[in-house]
Formats: structure tokens, sequence, C-alpha cells
């Protein structure tokens, strides 16, 4: 063997040797209910796909008659959650750092709650997250509430829900002050916007994000959405969100005319969803589809890294029918090539 030949292989070998296993990258879901509780087909396909991590929502801050409050605190019931680590989630809006309400004091009270949820259901989390679409204007607050959070997290990681718009531009937004960060690859459009195509999952959308950026500060997992809903659009203005319906439940409603992909008008007073809509409605099904979820996943491969997870939202027993194990590991794959 002569000794170019030799030390080719040797870089070869070593090239291989050293590449970062993103095939095995870590699957997680985030779970968005008030309660908490898994089944057996859940659990079974939760083990197919060798997820062991639960983003779950303890609870969502609000501003209520100029006080931040807390609302739709989590109930853990059973034991099959028991078989996963549980990251506790905190949806916070922005508008609640807008309330005055001093950021150490809105820790110290957000805390009490999480160690009380912890306590009840036997969790020790080795990781926290906190989920807030903050502005210019509130980045002080927020920053220095999760400072404060951090002084009281011990050896527990912190991480934040990065939007697109903060991941674009990081120089308005600051980055937050967290270990890593979750990349949430969807509501990327104006879903107030009667014309708008798809706000959940819009890749050209998404593009004008990504193109051009700088490296985040932070160590990013990856968000994909897995969930659709039914929007009703009243008089041009967006009126209801039905979650979790289908459009071949729209195609069957009686009284309803589809004008184009994806949208429909009502043709006659109805019941649907629960909610009463009336004559002249507009409806707009959206969902990811699995074309535009694949492209996602080859748009993020350039932000994944052998560090990151990628995270489905969100977790209930509809989403897995609509999206089975085998497409989700197809997903993976493909955001890891």
């Amino acid at each position: 063997m002569s000794i170019r030949l030799f030390q080719f292989l040797l870089i070869f070998l070593c090239a291989t040797a050293c590449a970062p296993e993103r095939d095995n990258m870590p699957i997680a879901f985030y779970h968005w209910k008030s309660r908490l509780q898994l089944s057996d087909s859940t659990v079974q396909q939760l083990q197919q796909l060798g997820a062991g991590r639960l983003y779950v929502k303890y609870m969502d801050v609000d501003l209520e008659g100029g006080r931040a409050v807390p609302k739709a605190g989590i109930r853990l019931s059973g034991d099959a959650y028991r078989n996963f680590e549980i990251v506790p989630c905190v949806f916070i809006t922005n508008r609640s750092f807008q309330s005055g309400l001093p950021p150490e004091q809105l820790a110290e009270q957000i805390w009490k709650y999480l160690q009380a949820v912890n306590t009840e259901a036997g969790v020790t989390p080795r990781e926290y997250q906190f989920d807030c679409d903050w502005s210019p204007g509130t980045q002080q607050a927020y920053f220095d509430f999760l400072r404060h959070i951090r002084r009281r997290s011990g050896p527990a990681t912190l991480s934040a829900t990065i939007r697109l718009h903060q991941y674009r531009y990081p120089e308005q937004t600051g980055i937050p002050p967290v270990d890593h960060g979750s990349l949430m690859f969807y509501n990327m459009g104006d879903i107030e916007d009667v014309k708008e195509p798809n706000s959940i999952l819009n890749n050209a959308t998404a593009e004008r994000y990504l193109t051009g950026a700088a490296p985040y500060a932070l160590p990013l997992d990856i968000a994909l959405p897995l969930f659709s809903w039914t929007l009703v659009y009243r008089l041009g203005e967006l009126h209801l969100i039905l979650p979790n319906t289908s459009e071949a439940e729209l195609a069957a409603l009686p009284g309803v005319q589809k004008t184009d992909k994806h949208r429909y008008r009502v043709q006659q007073n109805l019941y649907f969803g629960g909610q009463y809509l009336n004559t002249g409605d507009v409806l707009r099904h959206e969902a990811p589809g699995r074309d535009a979820l694949l492209r996602a996943a080859r748009q993020l491969q350039p932000i994944a890294n052998d560090r990151s997870k990628i995270l489905f939202y969100h977790l209930d027993e509809h989403t897995l029918d609509q999206f089975p194990p085998d497409f989700l590991l197809e997903l993976r794959a493909a955001l890891s090539r």
C-alpha cells in the first residue's frame, strides 16, 4: 500500500469515527393540555420512537386585573408518566411582563407552584423550560425573571422557546440567559389574515427567516408542528379557533361549501366543534402536510447538531394517529442528514 493511499484511508476512518451520531437524535414531545394521562397505546408509540422525555406545560401565566396570574394548571394522572423524564414548561404571555410586577416576585410565585406540582407527582426535573414571545420592550423584565429562576433551580438546566423572529433578529430581541433554546418552527404566519395560506407551517415564509441569519448564540433543539385546527373568520376577522379538526370533517358538513384549497364557506347556520357557526363564516383548515414537514427538516439541517433534540408539538392520540412512528422517524432522518 502506498503512503498516499494509507494517509487517505487514515483520514477517512478518522472522519467517519469522529462524525456526530445525529441519526440517533433524541425525540421528545410537548404535552400542552391541562391533564397528563397517557394511554397504553400512546406509551407504546412513544417507546417505539425511543421518546423518553416529555415537555409538559404545568401552567399558563397571563395578565388579569393588572396582575400576572396562573391559569390552566396541570394534573398528572395515573402512573404511566413515571416512565418518562418530565420537563416542566410554563407559558407566560408577553403582556405579563408589562404588569409592573417585579420579576423576582413573579419568579418566586411560579417556582413555588412548580415545586408543589413536582412534589405531588413525585417528579425531580433535570430541566425547566419557559415559553414567552418576549419583545424588545419586555426583554429586560423577562430576562431578569429567568435569572431569578436560575438562582432557584440548582443543578437543573434552563431552556427557553425561540421564535423565528427572535432567531433572525437577536440584536433586537436579545439572547435569553438560559442553557439552550427550542426553535419553534411553526406558527409563522399571520393567523389574523383571512388570506394567509397556512399560518402553522409555511416553508417559503420560514426561508426568509433562515436565509442569511447568523448562527444563534445558544444550542438549539428543533420543534416541529404536528397539530391542526380550523380557523373561523366572521366579517373578515378571526372569530374562533377549533383545534384537532380534520378537513374530512369539514367536507362532510351539510351546509358548508368548499370555495378553494382548504377553504370553506358556511351556507347555513350550524354547530361544528361545539361552536355555533353563522351563515357567511369563512373556514380555513390548517395542518402541516407531510411534504412540508420533510422540507422543514431539510431546511433546518444547518441549525441542528449532535446536541440537538427533535421535539414534536404536541402529544395526543389524534396526533399520533395522523403521524405514526415510521413517519416521525423519517423526519428525524431528514433532519439528521
